[in-house]
């Protein structure tokens, strides 16, 4: 009997245990911010052996009942420990970790990084398959009509974002008009982000972002009363550490303000 019990165990161990349904003996494991917010969002809470040793952070899509359960992170030592049967890597993870889980036999995958609501469903479908769960419904992310919307994106740190990023990503979705047209991300002057005239600013990180002494956005008087002045949203920062799954909800928070300003 307990031969029968050891094989079946391998087996489960060789294809995948399926967790639609919780499944039992299956062990996953994030070791980064950005793999907790999918991990989170695909896979049952009975089924997470430990989040990454971000997910305390108050950017952490953890829930607080999280805070105090095993942390991971890419060291193998370290995550043999947790016993996992998937490990769940951030982007450029890994590298360090990888031989000792290919010694042990324990899968990995690894989440890509991007700038765009299609990593976001490639990275849903890479890891839905690993737990063989079903692909979630790819949602519409591609607005209808031409935005009109001028719209500033501000972190704390007084940092702002342009073509070629996720946050423009999410304000094209949201119907808006991304009024910083340089690619990238960027720390203007303040000066020169006083000057814009935008319809809606969009804050991130203010309230739940790290403390830094350069948070131009949190401490500088002139940015403060030009984002007092213009219609403003706060895009709460756990929803967009990387573009993960809160993408969405952060696109339907700025469509709302959007909707609001009509």
């Amino acid at each position: 009997m307990r031969a029968l019990v050891l094989i079946f165990s391998f087996l489960l161990a060789a294809c995948g245990a399926d967790i639609s349904d919780g499944g039992a003996g299956v062990r996953v494991v994030s070791t980064s911010l950005c793999a907790d917010a999918y991990v989170l969002a695909a896979v049952p809470d009975a089924n997470i052996a430990a989040l990454s040793w971000q997910s305390g952070d108050a950017v952490s899509t953890a829930p607080q009942s999280w805070r105090a359960k095993p942390k991971a992170w890419d060291d193998g030592e370290a995550l043999l420990a947790l016993k996992p049967t998937l490990v769940v890597f951030g982007p450029g993870e890994g590298m360090r970790a990888k031989p000792v889980l290919d010694q042990q036999g324990i899968k990995y995958v690894n989440l890509a990084w991007g700038e765009d609501f299609q990593v976001l469903v490639q990275n849903q479908t890479m890891l839905a398959n690993a737990v063989h769960k079903p692909v979630p419904p790819t949602v519409n992310f591609k607005r209808t009509s031409t935005g009109r919307v001028k719209t500033l994106y501000l972190s704390a740190a007084g940092a702002t974002a342009g073509p070629g990023t996720y946050v423009d990503a999410v304000i094209v979705a949201a119907g808006g008009l991304n009024i910083i047209t340089t690619l990238g991300w960027h720390r203007p002057d303040a000066e020169i982000l006083v000057g814009l005239k935008p319809d809606l600013i969009v804050t991130s990180f203010f309230k739940d972002g790290y403390t830094s002494v350069n948070g131009a956005g949190l401490h500088n008087k002139v940015l403060q009363d030009k984002i007092k002045s213009t219609p403003h949203i706060n895009v709460p920062g756990k929803l967009w550490p990387c573009a993960g799954p809160g993408l969405y909800e952060a696109r339907d928070i700025i469509a709302d303000a959007i909707g609001g300003l009509k």
